[in-house]
């Protein structure tokens, strides 16, 4: 099985339903996305919606939302969304697609790249600190609205 990443620049509407199969299984409180929401997301400029697909079926088995965040202290990214299908975990995917994301990060001069985890998730963890990334000692705050 070979798998490609590639970004998705413009939005084909029949991988709505993937992508939102995708976004229950990382999160299954997760409200679905419309095609709306998809194609906003994917054709944001701030955005590079990475996808592995499997190259037989060409089916997204895995996804995640670089952002590139424009401040005064300097260019930054943030990863959102990593997430790779269940039936296709433990092949080295989800480090793929985050090494596409650092290979766009240094041609982009952004300065580093930040994301948040659940610590129950003790495998991916563990492939973050594996690809050279390091725990902050920081506080992550938010306010619903």
């Amino acid at each position: 099985m070979e798998i490609t990443i590639e970004q998705l620049k413009t939005f084909p509407e029949e991988v709505t339903e993937n992508i939102n199969s995708l976004l229950e299984q990382l999160n299954p409180d997760a409200q679905e996305l419309s095609v709306d929401d998809c194609k906003r997301i994917i054709e944001n400029e701030s955005n590079y919606f990475l996808v592995a697909k499997e190259s037989l079926n060409r089916r997204i088995v895995g996804m995640l939302t670089f952002i590139v965040l424009n401040a005064p202290s300097g260019r930054k990214g943030l990863l959102e969304d990593l997430v790779v299908d269940k039936n296709y975990r433990g092949k080295g995917i989800g480090a793929k697609l985050i090494n596409e994301a650092i290979s766009k990060a240094r041609n982009l001069g952004i300065l580093h790249i930040d994301f948040t985890s659940n610590p129950k998730r003790v495998e991916a963890n563990k492939l973050y600190e594996h690809l050279g990334f390091e725990k902050r000692d920081t506080n992550v705050y938010r306010i619903d609205l």
